[in-house]
């Protein structure tokens, strides 16, 4: 059900002229539900457990335990059934009688009202947007996963539940870039386009982390849509910052023992846009995320730059990154000079 609130919300934050009517109707259609159908159990369940346990079914007034009037307010059909289905024993509670009075409720006009008027179109625009999802799946080739398969034998590259680390080379020291005594390894979350899975960015991270840079390349499994409520939010932010930068750390503990490992963010076509939406959620937090690892001496945080390779034509929704109490991020856009689609 998470899972299905996060695709809603993802495809409607894009579109959303398409998907207003049909979630203001599943929304009026819950709320139908809630005032009609749920009193209307609510009373069946009180009708039954009425009759004490001396009364026998054949003495049952019903309209003197519970007027039909009242129940036929909710739900047509119910005060017909309290008078066909009569408890057949002395019991308090029958749970048959029960089922089939809450039976002939759920089937009552209302419920296909709600059902048909309400809920079907949510569903219907639901159920395309999947299959258009699933059918533009893409999956690595053969040399992306050939680069990734060396790294990971090297020691360069871990596979890990929810993103690959491509590792830069040991040599700290090469670097020469140090913060307050501690060791500065330039870090980069990059999130994969719609439909892409991420172990097809390897050659471009293998090449990233050649130059120095700590590269995670995010998994979106299964649906592969970079939005903040299917991994790509500030939560999962937080995570990644605390077991890729436990990774490197470890990675980097017989060359340097302090280190900065700082984060910034980029993505290509919808991960780009994704990493702007993102930048603007971690300005909203009180201080910059951060994480201080388990040997007290590093800490693992956000950076200010963002990179955005691609990210498509969506301008009415690209936040505002210039107010910013603290030091301003720093946005690069790559796009392709032949490219007709991917422009600001």
């Amino acid at each position: 059900m998470k899972l299905l609130k996060g695709f809603v919300r993802c495809f409607s934050s894009y579109d959303p002229p398409s998907w207003s009517q049909p979630l203001e109707l599943m929304s009026s259609g819950m709320e139908i539900g809630l005032t009609m159908l749920v009193p209307t159990i609510a009373i069946i369940l009180i009708g039954a457990i009425l009759p004490s346990s001396t009364t026998t079914p054949a003495s049952i007034n019903h309209d003197v335990l519970l007027p039909s009037s009242i129940i036929e307010s909710f739900s047509p059909h119910a005060s017909q059934a309290a008078h066909i289905s009569l408890p057949p024993s002395t019991s308090i509670i029958d749970m048959s009688y029960i089922g089939r009075l809450c039976t002939m409720s759920i089937l009552s006009p209302v419920t296909f009202d709600i059902l048909f008027r309400h809920f079907l179109p949510i569903i219907r625009i639901t159920l395309t947007r999947l299959v258009t999802v699933l059918g533009s799946r893409k999956y690595a080739d053969d040399s992306a996963k050939a680069i990734l398969s060396q790294r990971v034998r090297e020691g360069r590259a871990k596979r890990r539940r929810g993103y690959d680390l491509y590792f830069p080379p040991k040599q700290v020291d090469k670097l020469g870039i140090k913060q307050r005594g501690k060791v500065l390894i330039p870090s980069l979350f990059f999130f994969p386009g719609f439909g892409i899975a991420h172990a097809a960015y390897s050659d471009l991270a293998a090449r990233l982390s050649d130059e120095g840079i700590a590269v995670a390349v995010i998994s979106l499994e299964p649906l592969r849509l970079a939005h903040k409520a299917l991994g790509g939010g500030i939560d999962d932010i937080r995570r990644f910052l605390r077991v890729a930068g436990k990774e490197i750390s470890k990675y980097y503990k017989d060359d340097a023992s302090r280190l900065i490992i700082e984060w910034n963010i980029g993505g290509h076509s919808m991960g780009g846009y994704n990493s702007l939406q993102l930048a603007e959620d971690i300005m909203n937090q009180p201080e910059v995320p951060s994480v201080i690892l388990k040997n007290k001496n590093s800490v693992s945080r956000i950076g200010s730059d963002i990179v955005v390779w691609a990210a498509g034509n969506i301008v009415d929704g690209v936040p505002n990154l210039r107010i910013n109490k603290r030091p301003p991020l720093r946005v690069l856009v790559l796009n392709g000079s032949n490219d007709g689609n991917a422009r600001f």
